[in-house]
């Protein structure tokens, strides 16, 4: 396991979202990961991203060999419109939301709920 946060090249350019999302919210996604590592609650994580697309995944697994647990999806669904999901392990689609904050909140209430 590594304490590292994963920096994407792309988001360094001043301006260019392409992706419609920020180094500063991909940071918290991964921060919010390594809060859950070092307590033992994940232990695995994977980052898919589409800059063509317009398309990031942010998968975290409770170990490598399981399915995911929770994916926080990043669509672009319009030139200047981008929808945040969250996906549980057996319950499908938790969250929708146009605001990374109100499904950043929710995705790190369901990390808590495991520490529990």
């Amino acid at each position: 396991m590594s304490d590292k946060v994963i920096t994407i090249p792309n988001f360094a350019k001043q301006g260019d979202h392409a992706s419609g999302f920020t180094q500063s919210q991909f940071k918290r996604l991964d921060a919010l990961y390594l809060q859950a590592a070092s307590i033992k609650t994940l232990t695995y994580r994977s980052v898919e991203c589409d800059f063509d697309e317009g398309f990031a995944s942010y998968t975290y697994y409770q170990s490598a060999q399981h399915q995911p647990y929770l994916q926080f999806i990043i669509r672009q669904v319009g030139p200047r419109t981008t929808m945040y999901e969250i996906f549980k392990q057996g319950k499908g689609r938790i969250t929708k939301s146009g605001i990374f904050d109100r499904a950043f909140e929710r995705l790190q209430a369901e990390i808590q709920l495991l520490d529990e």
